[in-house]
């Protein structure tokens, strides 16, 4: 996955149904709630780090849950929906 700012990556995930969970251990937890339940599908940033690397990047698309890294960059460059992507995890068994 291509790099990418960590401002714009939490921008993306509160714009399709992630929340921002209070701190633990100096991270910040964006967990998704669907219909207003919170789901057991998160990521968390660091305070320190300005952009996320193709590395973390990695990461953060096992943590969503993503089967593949093409799914991944449609949901960060935003041709996939918040509503697309909860119905592909209700699709593969992860919610």
């Amino acid at each position: 996955m291509k790099p990418r700012k960590t401002k714009y990556l939490k921008k993306v995930l509160g714009k399709k149904s992630f929340e921002l969970f209070p701190e633990k251990n100096h991270h910040q937890f964006y967990y998704l709630v669907v219909d207003g339940v919170k789901q057991n599908v998160y990521t968390y940033f660091s305070h320190g780090k300005k952009e996320y690397n193709k590395n973390l990047m990695g990461q953060i698309k096992k943590q969503l849950k993503f089967p593949n890294t093409k799914q991944a960059e449609q949901y960060f460059d935003c041709p996939m929906s918040g509503e697309q992507y909860i119905k592909l995890l209700k699709k593969i068994g992860a919610i």
